[in-house]
Protein backbone atom coordinates (compact mmCIF):
# COMPACT_ATOMS: atom_id res chain seq x y z
CA UNK A 1 0.00 0.00 0.00
CA UNK A 2 1.37 3.29 -0.83
CA UNK A 3 0.86 5.34 1.98
CA UNK A 4 2.68 6.02 4.96
CA UNK A 5 0.16 5.41 8.09
CA UNK A 6 -3.38 4.91 6.67
CA UNK A 7 -4.11 1.23 6.32
CA UNK A 8 -0.44 0.14 7.27
CA UNK A 9 -2.41 -1.75 10.16
CA UNK A 10 -5.10 -3.08 8.68
CA UNK A 11 -8.14 -5.38 10.62
CA UNK A 12 -9.85 -8.00 8.18
CA UNK A 13 -13.08 -9.70 9.13
CA UNK A 14 -14.42 -11.80 7.44
CA UNK A 15 -18.33 -10.61 8.58
CA UNK A 16 -18.89 -7.92 11.02
CA UNK A 17 -22.12 -6.24 12.44
CA UNK A 18 -20.65 -3.30 11.91
CA UNK A 19 -17.01 -1.75 11.42
CA UNK A 20 -17.74 1.29 13.18
CA UNK A 21 -18.86 -0.83 16.18
CA UNK A 22 -15.81 -3.04 15.87
CA UNK A 23 -13.62 -0.11 15.85
CA UNK A 24 -15.03 2.21 18.65
CA UNK A 25 -14.88 -0.44 21.38
CA UNK A 26 -10.83 -1.26 20.37
CA UNK A 27 -10.47 2.22 21.08
CA UNK A 28 -12.39 1.26 24.35
CA UNK A 29 -9.70 -1.06 25.35
CA UNK A 30 -6.56 0.41 23.72
CA UNK A 31 -5.32 3.17 21.39
CA UNK A 32 -4.78 2.00 18.11
CA UNK A 33 -2.22 3.38 15.99
CA UNK A 34 -3.40 6.71 13.97
CA UNK A 35 -3.83 4.86 10.67
CA UNK A 36 -5.54 1.59 11.64
CA UNK A 37 -8.45 0.22 9.63
CA UNK A 38 -11.09 -2.34 9.96
CA UNK A 39 -12.66 -3.71 6.80
CA UNK A 40 -14.64 -6.51 5.91
CA UNK A 41 -16.92 -7.28 2.77
CA UNK A 42 -20.18 -8.28 4.33
CA UNK A 43 -21.50 -5.88 7.19
CA UNK A 44 -24.47 -7.03 8.56
CA UNK A 45 -25.87 -4.18 10.65
CA UNK A 46 -24.06 -1.21 8.99
CA UNK A 47 -25.34 2.24 10.62
CA UNK A 48 -25.70 5.25 9.07
CA UNK A 49 -26.88 8.62 9.80
CA UNK A 50 -29.98 9.70 11.82
CA UNK A 51 -29.82 5.76 13.16
CA UNK A 52 -30.04 4.06 9.37
CA UNK A 53 -28.94 0.53 8.97
CA UNK A 54 -28.04 -0.67 5.53
CA UNK A 55 -28.35 -4.73 4.56
CA UNK A 56 -25.71 -5.12 1.59
CA UNK A 57 -24.62 -8.17 -0.39
CA UNK A 58 -21.61 -10.56 0.69
CA UNK A 59 -18.67 -9.79 -1.16
CA UNK A 60 -20.03 -7.28 -3.29
CA UNK A 61 -19.17 -4.47 -1.85
CA UNK A 62 -16.62 -2.44 0.71
CA UNK A 63 -17.58 -2.13 4.62
CA UNK A 64 -14.57 0.34 6.58
CA UNK A 65 -13.38 2.23 9.29
CA UNK A 66 -10.69 4.52 9.95
CA UNK A 67 -8.89 5.69 13.37
CA UNK A 68 -7.60 8.84 13.57
CA UNK A 69 -6.22 10.98 16.77
CA UNK A 70 -6.85 14.48 15.15
CA UNK A 71 -5.88 16.29 18.66
CA UNK A 72 -5.18 19.50 16.62
CA UNK A 73 -8.70 19.87 15.63
CA UNK A 74 -10.70 21.38 18.42
CA UNK A 75 -14.55 19.88 19.04
CA UNK A 76 -15.74 22.74 16.76
CA UNK A 77 -13.88 21.59 14.16
CA UNK A 78 -15.77 18.58 13.48
CA UNK A 79 -16.79 19.25 9.93
CA UNK A 80 -13.17 19.47 8.77
CA UNK A 81 -13.31 15.95 9.14
CA UNK A 82 -16.59 15.42 6.91
CA UNK A 83 -15.07 17.40 4.42
CA UNK A 84 -11.84 15.60 4.09
CA UNK A 85 -13.55 11.90 4.45
CA UNK A 86 -16.52 13.39 1.87
CA UNK A 87 -13.55 14.98 -0.88
CA UNK A 88 -11.79 11.60 -0.12
CA UNK A 89 -14.19 8.74 -1.45
CA UNK A 90 -15.35 11.24 -3.89
CA UNK A 91 -11.91 11.38 -5.09
CA UNK A 92 -11.95 7.92 -5.65
CA UNK A 93 -15.36 7.55 -7.31
CA UNK A 94 -14.01 10.07 -9.80
CA UNK A 95 -11.16 8.36 -10.52
CA UNK A 96 -12.55 5.24 -11.54
CA UNK A 97 -15.36 6.44 -13.39
CA UNK A 98 -13.60 8.61 -15.52
CA UNK A 99 -14.90 8.72 -19.17
CA UNK A 100 -18.64 7.24 -17.71
CA UNK A 101 -21.15 9.70 -18.19
CA UNK A 102 -21.93 10.35 -14.30
CA UNK A 103 -20.52 13.11 -12.08
CA UNK A 104 -19.11 12.50 -8.53
CA UNK A 105 -20.57 14.41 -6.14
CA UNK A 106 -21.21 15.44 -2.19
CA UNK A 107 -24.66 15.27 -1.03
CA UNK A 108 -24.63 17.45 2.33
CA UNK A 109 -23.54 16.32 4.54
CA UNK A 110 -21.62 13.52 3.33
CA UNK A 111 -22.93 10.79 1.17
CA UNK A 112 -21.31 10.50 -2.19
CA UNK A 113 -23.51 10.34 -5.49
CA UNK A 114 -23.04 9.77 -8.84
CA UNK A 115 -25.52 11.61 -10.82
CA UNK A 116 -28.78 11.46 -8.82
CA UNK A 117 -27.90 8.10 -6.49
CA UNK A 118 -26.34 7.15 -3.86
CA UNK A 119 -23.12 5.62 -4.04
CA UNK A 120 -21.59 5.52 -0.76
CA UNK A 121 -21.90 6.48 2.57
CA UNK A 122 -19.89 8.23 5.17
CA UNK A 123 -20.96 8.12 9.45
CA UNK A 124 -18.00 9.42 11.64
CA UNK A 125 -17.96 9.42 15.02
CA UNK A 126 -15.95 11.35 17.11
CA UNK A 127 -14.17 11.22 21.02
CA UNK A 128 -14.30 14.71 22.56
CA UNK A 129 -11.84 15.72 25.47
CA UNK A 130 -10.07 18.90 26.76
CA UNK A 131 -12.18 20.67 24.36
CA UNK A 132 -10.39 18.52 21.54
CA UNK A 133 -11.33 15.37 19.51
CA UNK A 134 -9.22 12.86 20.93
CA UNK A 135 -10.16 10.05 18.31
CA UNK A 136 -12.71 9.77 15.56
CA UNK A 137 -13.86 6.65 13.85
CA UNK A 138 -14.50 7.20 10.00
CA UNK A 139 -17.05 4.56 8.61
CA UNK A 140 -17.19 4.37 4.77
CA UNK A 141 -19.54 1.78 2.98
CA UNK A 142 -18.56 1.93 -0.62
CA UNK A 143 -21.08 0.45 -3.37
CA UNK A 144 -18.70 -1.77 -5.81
CA UNK A 145 -19.98 -4.63 -7.39
CA UNK A 146 -23.77 -5.18 -6.10
CA UNK A 147 -26.54 -4.91 -9.00
CA UNK A 148 -29.27 -2.77 -6.97
CA UNK A 149 -32.94 -2.77 -8.76
CA UNK A 150 -35.18 -1.87 -6.58
CA UNK A 151 -36.13 2.00 -6.84
CA UNK A 152 -36.20 2.67 -2.98
CA UNK A 153 -32.72 2.24 -2.49
CA UNK A 154 -32.24 5.27 -5.02
CA UNK A 155 -28.45 3.55 -5.50
CA UNK A 156 -26.02 2.95 -7.84
CA UNK A 157 -22.51 1.00 -7.97
CA UNK A 158 -19.33 1.23 -9.80
CA UNK A 159 -20.27 -1.91 -11.68
CA UNK A 160 -23.79 -0.73 -13.06
CA UNK A 161 -22.16 2.54 -14.19
CA UNK A 162 -19.44 0.84 -15.82
CA UNK A 163 -20.48 -2.66 -16.51
CA UNK A 164 -17.07 -3.69 -14.77
CA UNK A 165 -16.14 -5.73 -11.47
CA UNK A 166 -13.71 -4.76 -9.30
CA UNK A 167 -11.51 -5.80 -6.74
CA UNK A 168 -12.21 -4.80 -3.27
CA UNK A 169 -8.82 -4.82 -1.95
CA UNK A 170 -7.23 -2.95 -4.74
CA UNK A 171 -10.40 -0.24 -4.07
CA UNK A 172 -9.57 -0.39 -0.29
CA UNK A 173 -5.68 0.23 -1.02
CA UNK A 174 -6.62 3.09 -3.41
CA UNK A 175 -9.22 4.79 -0.28
CA UNK A 176 -6.58 4.67 2.08
CA UNK A 177 -4.28 7.38 -0.67
CA UNK A 178 -6.42 9.44 -1.28
CA UNK A 179 -7.80 9.55 2.71
CA UNK A 180 -4.07 10.03 3.69
CA UNK A 181 -3.77 12.96 0.96
CA UNK A 182 -6.52 15.10 2.04
CA UNK A 183 -5.74 14.36 5.95
CA UNK A 184 -2.22 15.60 5.89
CA UNK A 185 -4.07 18.41 3.67
CA UNK A 186 -5.81 19.25 6.66
CA UNK A 187 -2.92 18.61 9.15
CA UNK A 188 -0.94 20.91 6.91
CA UNK A 189 -3.78 23.55 8.05
CA UNK A 190 -4.87 24.46 3.97
CA UNK A 191 -8.30 24.34 5.13
CA UNK A 192 -9.61 27.02 2.82
CA UNK A 193 -8.45 24.95 0.08
CA UNK A 194 -10.49 21.73 1.31
CA UNK A 195 -13.64 24.01 1.72
CA UNK A 196 -13.28 25.24 -1.85
CA UNK A 197 -12.82 21.93 -2.94
CA UNK A 198 -15.72 20.63 -0.85
CA UNK A 199 -17.89 23.41 -1.93
CA UNK A 200 -16.89 22.53 -5.92
CA UNK A 201 -18.06 19.03 -5.24
CA UNK A 202 -21.15 20.03 -3.53
CA UNK A 203 -24.57 17.81 -4.75
CA UNK A 204 -27.42 20.74 -5.93
CA UNK A 205 -24.97 23.61 -5.19
CA UNK A 206 -26.89 27.18 -6.59
CA UNK A 207 -29.66 24.85 -8.59
CA UNK A 208 -33.00 25.74 -7.39
CA UNK A 209 -34.83 22.54 -6.16
CA UNK A 210 -37.67 21.18 -3.37
CA UNK A 211 -36.85 20.74 0.19
CA UNK A 212 -39.03 20.43 3.30
CA UNK A 213 -38.29 21.60 6.60
CA UNK A 214 -40.97 21.71 9.59
CA UNK A 215 -43.54 20.18 8.06
CA UNK A 216 -43.63 22.29 5.01
CA UNK A 217 -42.23 22.07 1.13
CA UNK A 218 -40.22 24.77 -0.36
CA UNK A 219 -38.01 26.42 -2.85
CA UNK A 220 -34.41 26.69 -2.59
CA UNK A 221 -30.80 27.02 -3.40
CA UNK A 222 -27.71 25.51 -1.92
CA UNK A 223 -25.60 28.44 -1.69
CA UNK A 224 -22.73 27.27 1.32
CA UNK A 225 -22.11 25.57 4.40
CA UNK A 226 -20.35 27.19 7.24
CA UNK A 227 -18.18 25.99 9.33
CA UNK A 228 -19.85 24.05 11.79
CA UNK A 229 -21.34 22.29 8.80
CA UNK A 230 -25.14 23.76 8.50
CA UNK A 231 -26.26 23.80 5.10
CA UNK A 232 -27.01 27.56 3.55
CA UNK A 233 -30.05 27.64 1.64
CA UNK A 234 -31.35 30.77 -0.04
CA UNK A 235 -35.39 31.14 -0.01
CA UNK A 236 -37.32 32.70 -2.85
CA UNK A 237 -37.31 35.67 -0.58
CA UNK A 238 -33.67 36.18 -1.10
CA UNK A 239 -33.49 35.29 2.75
CA UNK A 240 -30.35 32.51 3.28
CA UNK A 241 -31.51 30.15 6.12
CA UNK A 242 -29.34 27.45 7.87
CA UNK A 243 -30.08 23.91 8.48
CA UNK A 244 -29.04 21.33 10.46
CA UNK A 245 -28.61 17.36 9.46
CA UNK A 246 -32.21 16.28 10.65
CA UNK A 247 -34.39 19.92 9.40
CA UNK A 248 -34.38 19.52 5.98
CA UNK A 249 -34.92 17.05 3.59
CA UNK A 250 -34.05 16.74 -0.21
CA UNK A 251 -37.18 16.28 -1.97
Amino acid sequence: MKTLFIGQQAIHLTAVDSTNSYASEMLRQMRPAEGTIIYSFEQKNGRGQRGSTWHGEANKNVAFSLILHPTFLQAEEQFLLTKIASLAVSDLMAEILTGHDSRVCVKWPNDVYAGDKKIAGILIENSIGNHSIQSSVIGIGLNVNQDFTAEEFNATSLKMISGKEYDLKTVIERLCEFLEARYLQLKANKREQLGRDYLSRLYRLEEWKNYRASGEDFEGKIRNVSASGRLQVELRSAEIKEFDLKEIVFS
